[in-house]
Parts: structure tokens; sequence; C-alpha cells
């Protein structure tokens, strides 16, 4: 079941930040080629050097994470809480939809510096921060109105449904945003005067990065719900309200660290500590229960959720070998992150249905999921045995042809990188495949 309850408006609306979506994770595919070639041995010695390799990871994270995975929160929040979108809801649509247009396009319009802050790297550039600033701004927007209207929108519907689960995990999910973007404001006016450039923005973005991946937990465990409440019994709704208020819990009270100073180690330990404790536990409590679910019901679990599910728990195991800033690191988040994007990639197969369009064959919505999901967990295998012998991080490192574990770590970092954006573009296809219909009828009903 997807989250539902709409009005009019909030499917042309949804549509809308599904376009989003989806045109920035297959921008984001672009630099993700450049990025896993000027790694692979003999190939990155083409490229003009690591500050190539830096601009294109910068704007690849930022359109493949926060452009991305915000723009099909949208849609949820659009399809769940918003039954007649009001002027603003539409601002936030498009003033998101310049904001990524800027942060795309930044390297064209001026010198570029990269700065490889932790969560968010940034370019420093007028037209990058431009473009960053107005997609928070739409972020801040859409939050605010989801979390202040989401409950009069839907008033007299039925709290004990799925349906609204979905709506309190969606407000949960706006909820912890909003604590993010404080978090960040707050720590822009306590970060010291004489705190600069790279080390500026790593401060600025490690608490609000952290809080902010607590909505990501949120919504990936909405879209698993999504994608397995038609194959197995759910327990009561009541249950699921409390496991989803558990998860979400540590986001929404993590400002209180903000007692401690930004700059200092203590509040990068505290952020670190609550990380690694109360993010994690949860999603597995609840994949386990609907594996068992599944075996009791003797169905098979969807491919977007089984694939999801496995690499979340290789991101997580391996988080847990992490010494040091070696491509381990890059390994473990491609994981997390590529958990959460699989399960909005098998969950929009099943939106396209909501919003008036057709859905591609289910054979070949596997074959992409497989690809991508395969593709990813080829990449974690080879950043893990590069990372193993010690590559740098968030540098292109040794790409001359030579023999040895980094080497054949590297080849087979490239070889899942390739599949994992052949699956993101296939995406692409079989999603534009069925908006463009759509978007053309309401473009000639309101032209």
């Amino acid at each position: 079941m997807l989250p539902s309850a709409r009005g009019a408006g909030s499917e042309s609306l949804a549509l809308g930040w599904l376009v989003l979506a989806t045109a920035a994770v297959a921008a984001s595919s672009l630099f993700a080629i450049l990025i896993v070639f000027a790694r692979v041995p003999g190939l990155g010695a083409l490229f003009p050097g690591t500050e190539f390799y830096r601009v294109a990871l910068t704007l690849h994270v930022n359109l493949s994470q926060w452009v991305w995975f915000m723009a099909f929160a949208g849609v949820l929040w659009s399809l769940g809480l918003v039954r007649t979108p009001g002027r603003w809801h539409w601002f936030a649509l498009a003033l998101a939809a310049v904001g990524a247009l800027l942060m795309a396009l930044s390297p064209a319009l001026g010198a570029i510096r990269p700065l490889m802050a932790n969560y968010l790297p940034v370019l420093d550039s007028p037209w990058f921060f431009a473009g960053l600033g107005a997609y928070g701004v739409a972020v801040l927007l859409m939050v605010a109105r989801v979390v202040h209207g989401g409950a009069e929108n839907h008033r007299g519907s039925s709290a004990d449904s799925l349906s609204g689960v979905m709506r309190l995990g969606l407000r949960l999910a706006a909820g912890v945003v909003l604590a993010a973007l404080l978090v960040f404001a707050v720590t822009m006016m306590l970060l010291p005067a004489e705190l600069s450039g790279l080390a500026w923005f790593e401060a600025l973005f490690w608490g609000a990065g952290h809080i902010w991946q607590f909505s990501l937990t949120t919504l990936m465990l909405l879209a698993w719900l999504g994608l397995t409440s038609a194959r197995i019994p759910l327990p009561s709704a009541t249950g699921l309200k409390r496991l989803l208020a558990i998860g979400a819990a540590p986001g929404l009270i993590a400002p209180l660290l903000l007692v401690l100073d930004p700059a200092s180690p203590a509040y990068f330990g505290a952020f670190t500590s609550l990380m690694q404790w109360t993010s994690w536990q949860l999603p597995l409590v609840c994949a386990g229960w609907m594996l068992l679910a599944h075996w009791r019901a003797g169905t098979a679990p969807a491919t977007g959720f089984s694939l999801s599910l496995i690499l979340l728990v290789a991101g997580i195991a391996l988080g847990a070998m992490i010494d040091g800033q070696t491509t381990l690191v890059t390994a473990h988040y491609h994981g997390t992150i590529g958990a959460v994007t699989l399960a909005f990639m098998g969950l929009t197969y099943g939106i396209l249905g909501c919003l008036g369009c057709g859905s591609p064959s289910r054979r070949a919505a596997e074959w992409q999921l497989r690809l991508y999901g395969n593709g990813i967990l080829l990449m974690m295998f080879g950043l893990a045995g590069a990372g193993v012998m010690g590559a740098p991080r968030k540098m292109a490192g040794n790409v001359g042809v030579g023999f040895g574990v980094e080497t054949l770590s590297r080849i087979v970092m490239g070889l899942g990188g390739t599949l994992a954006t052949i699956g993101i573009l296939y995406f692409l296809v079989l999603v534009l495949r069925q908006l463009w219909p759509a978007v053309s009828l309401r473009m000639v009903r309101h032209g």
C-alpha cells in the first residue's frame, strides 16, 4: 500500500517532484560515470587530474543524495499529506528545480574550487551556493507546510489504517528534516569566526547531516512497508506507529546536542555515537520481522525490498571495519545510501500507477533493480578491497596499470559502478517512458 488519500492537484504536484527526482538521479549518474572511470587503472590516467575528479564527485553527491532524496520525499509528502496544493507548494517545487539546475551548471558558470566536506561536499562558487541555498529553502518550505498542514488535510480519515501509519511516518520524516535544518542554521551562527574553508563546512554539515540520515531511514522503512504490505500480513497500526516513532526519535531530539561547541571534538563525537548506536538497529529488526512474515506466508520478498536490505546489511558490516579515511568509508555509505535509493526505485513503479501513468513490465522493473543493486554491491566490494590496502577516499588514487589486490579491487569497483550506472539510466528510461504521456496531457490541459 502506498501513502494515499489524495485530493485535487496533489497528483500533479507529486508528478512534478517525481520529474525533478528522476532528472537529478539521471544527472548524478553521468557524473558517476566520470568518477568510476577516473578510478579505473589505465583509464584514470586519461582524465585531467584530481581537481576534475573532485568536481565530478561533488556534483554526484549533491544530486544523488540531497536533491534526489528530498525530491522523492516531496513525491511521498505530496501524495500522502497534501490534499489541495497551495501557492507555496508550487513555489517550493519551482525553487527546488532552479536550485538543482544552478548546482549542476555551476562548473560552467565561473571559477570553482571543490571543498570535500563530509556529508555534503561543495564547490566554492557563488552559483553553486545560490543553487544549494535555493534548494534548501525549497525543502524548508515543503516540510514546514507538511508538518503544519498534514493533520488538517486528513482530519477524519482512519488513524488505525496502514494509510494512517504512512502519514505518521511521513510527518515524522518531515519533522526530522526540520530538526536537521534547525541544527544547520544554529551551527552556522555558532561557528567561531576564525574557522574557515574546509574545516568550516565540515563542522557546518556534521550535525545536520547525521540528523538527516534519520529522515532517510524513516522514509526507507515506509518504502519497505509499501513494497511488502500486499505480500504479508502486517501487525497492528499502533505497533507500526510506535516503531516509526522510536526510529525517528533520535533525529528529533538530536538538536539538544547544540549545547556542545560545534567546532569541538565532543560535538563531532556525540553525533558519531548517535549514528553508531541508534540509526541501524531498528531497520534490521523491522527487516527481520518482514522476512519472517514472508517465510510464514510462503511468499517471496519484493526485489526492491530484498536488494535494499542486502545493501544495508553489507554497508553496516563494512562500516564496522572502518579504520581511517580510506575507501572503506566510501564502501560503507554506498551500501547504506544505496539501500535507500533502491527502496525508492522499487516504490516508484507502484507510485506511477497512483499518478495516472502506466507501469513498466514487472520483468523490466526487476532487471533494472538487479542491475543497480548488484552493481552497487560489486562497487562496494571493490572499494572495500582497495580500502583494506590503504587507498584514500575522495581521491582518484593510483590509476596506473599494475598487479595486486588494490588494482583488482579498482577494476571490480569500475565494473560495479558501470553496472549501477546502467541500472540508473535504465530506471530513467522506464520511468520517463511512463511519465511523458501524463506530463504531456497535463501540459495540454493547462495550456
